[in-house]
């Protein structure tokens, strides 16, 4: 099985928790159905969506104050990896530079 990480960012590559007190939260959806919905975490601003299955999946950062209010990148989960899905907002006019998607493969030889 596979890991999804959803992390926010901000323009300084600081952890982005929350924007008036109130927490970003994380969705991950396939074909088209919310698989699950966390808030990031408090102290990292990330979500970790465990033991997913491989396939193209949704990964979905929401927060009702920025623009957009919900950013959505389309990923491809192979096996036997971590998916990390980075959001980046400009945190003064809370709008969304970009997402940055990096893959991880599990190191097999190390088991």
């Amino acid at each position: 099985m596979s890991d999804i990480f959803i992390s926010i960012r901000n323009q300084d590559d600081r952890a982005m928790t929350s924007v008036g007190g109130v927490a970003f939260v994380a969705i991950v959806r396939q074909d088209g159905t919310a698989i699950d919905r966390q808030t990031v975490s408090l102290r990292y601003a990330d979500a970790q969506f465990a033991n997913l299955p491989p396939g193209n999946y949704t990964a979905i950062a929401f927060h009702e104050s920025v623009n957009p209010s919900e950013a959505s990148q389309e990923v491809t989960l192979a096996a036997d990896e971590i998916l990390e899905v980075r959001f980046t907002y400009l945190e003064p006019e809370r709008q969304l530079l970009r997402v940055f998607v990096q893959h991880y493969p599990f190191d097999s030889s190390a088991l």
